[in-house]
C-alpha cells in the first residue's frame, strides 16, 4: 500500500514539472494520467477499512423535456434501503456528484446514508461530470440547475412511487435547491444545504469568461483555514489520501480543468446582494455552516434561518471549513446532524 502511495506521488509531480517544460513531454504527460486513473481506483478500494454496508450502485440518463439535455443520475440502495426514503445530493460551482462519494474508510456520505435506510441519488447538473455540456457556460446557472433538480425529482417520485423526497445541496448547490423548492414545494419533504452560498461574502467581481479554469492551487483550497496561505493544504483539516483522491477526481470530469461559469457570475458578481429569497420556502430546512469557511457568511446564515419555516434549523460548526462533510474532526458531526434532521417528525 505504501509503495502504491508513493508512486501516485511520483506521477503527481512528474505531471506537474512535463507543464512546465516543452510540447514534447505532452504524449508522456497523457501516458501518466491513465496510469494515474487506474491507480485512484485500486486505492480508493484498497483504502476502506471498518465495517462498510453492502449497497447497490446503478446510474442512468434522463432527460429535460424544455431543452433536451441529457443528465446523468445515480442511485444507492443498501437491504436496509426504504423505498419510501429518498436523498437527492446536489453538488456546487467546481465539482460533480463525485464529491458525495469518496471512498477512503468511512468518508463516503453515499454509503453512510445508503447504511441509514435512505435510497440516496445523486445528479450531475447539465454542464458537470457525466450530464450533457453547454456550447456557453453562461447558460449553467441557478435557474437552470434548478430546472435540472425538478426533472430528476420527478423521475425520483414516480420510480419509488412517492409523493416527497428529501434534497440536500453543498455550496452553490444551497442556491439550486432553494430554488427547485420555491418551484415545486409538493415534491420536497425537508432540504439540507451544506456551506451554502448566499452572498454578501466578496466584493464585486466581474466574471467576463464563460468557463472557468481550475488549477491545483484552487482545489486544494478548500483544505485550508486561510486561502492566502502558501502550504499547499492543512493537516489537521483533511486527510492527506483523501485530499489525493479528492485531487484526482477533480481533474476526471469532462472538461478537465474547466467549469461553467454561469454559477460563479451570479455569487461573484453579487456583491452583498441576497441570492436566495428564503421567506419563499415553504419546507424545513438544516443549514450546516463553519466559522472557517471563507466561502459562507455565517451572520447571512443565522438570518436566513430566521426567515425559514418551522422546523428549521442551523447547526453552527466551530472552525469547521467549506467541505465539512468531509473534514476528519467534522464529518461525523455533519452527517448525524444531518440524519436528526431527517429523521425528527
Amino acid at each position: 500500500m505504501l509503495s502504491i502511495a508513493l508512486y501516485y506521488n511520483y506521477i503527481q509531480i512528474t505531471m506537474k514539472n512535463d507543464e512546465k517544460n516543452s510540447d514534447k513531454n505532452k504524449k508522456c504527460n497523457k501516458i501518466r494520467i491513465k496510469i494515474h486513473q487506474k491507480l485512484i481506483w485500486m486505492l480508493q478500494y484498497m483504502q476502506k477499512e471498518g465495517d462498510y454496508v453492502d449497497y447497490c450502485f446503478k446510474e442512468m440518463y434522463i432527460h429535460r423535456k424544455d431543452n433536451g439535455k441529457a443528465l446523468y443520475l445515480t442511485k444507492f440502495e443498501s437491504e436496509s434501503s426504504i423505498p419510501e426514503r429518498n436523498l437527492l445530493m446536489i453538488h456546487g460551482l467546481t465539482y460533480a456528484q463525485f464529491v458525495f462519494d469518496i471512498k477512503y474508510k468511512d468518508y463516503s456520505l453515499c454509503e453512510y446514508f445508503a447504511g441509514q435506510g435512505y435510497t440516496v441519488w445523486r445528479l450531475d447538473i447539465g454542464g458537470y461530470g457525466k450530464s450533457e455540456s453547454y456550447e456557453k457556460g453562461w447558460d449553467v446557472t441557478t435557474e437552470n440547475a434548478a430546472k435540472d433538480q425538478l426533472c430528476a425529482i420527478k423521475v425520483i417520485c414516480e420510480q419509488q412511487s412517492v409523493e416527497k423526497i428529501d434534497l440536500l445541496g453543498w455550496s452553490w448547490g444551497g442556491m439550486t435547491t432553494a430554488k427547485a423548492a420555491i418551484w415545486q414545494p409538493d415534491q420536497i419533504r425537508k432540504l439540507v444545504w451544506l456551506g451554502p452560498c448566499f452572498g454578501g461574502v466578496f466584493e464585486p467581481v466581474m466574471i467576463h469568461t464563460p468557463f472557468l479554469s481550475i488549477d491545483d492551487d484552487y482545489v486544494n483550497r478548500i483544505w485550508r483555514k486561510d486561502p492566502e496561505c502558501q502550504e499547499q493544504y492543512d493537516q489537521a483539516i483533511v486527510e492527506p489520501m483523501l485530499l489525493n483522491l479528492w485531487s484526482v477526481l477533480a481533474y476526471r470530469q469532462k472538461g478537465g480543468r474547466l467549469r461553467p461559469a454561469g454559477g460563479a457570475k451570479e455569487i461573484m458578481e453579487a456583491g452583498d446582494k441576497w441570492l436566495i429569497e428564503p421567506e419563499k420556502i415553504k419546507v424545513p430546512v438544516l443549514i450546516v455552516t463553519g466559522d472557517s469557511d471563507f466561502y459562507v457568511n455565517v451572520e447571512r446564515c443565522y438570518e436566513t434561518v430566521g426567515k425559514l419555516p418551522q422546523g428549521s434549523a442551523i447547526c453552527h460548526l466551530k472552525h469547521a471549513g467549506h467541505a465539512m462533510y468531509l473534514e476528519k474532526n467534522f464529518y461525523q458531526k455533519t452527517r448525524q446532524a444531518i440524519l436528526n434532521f431527517l429523521e425528527e417528525e
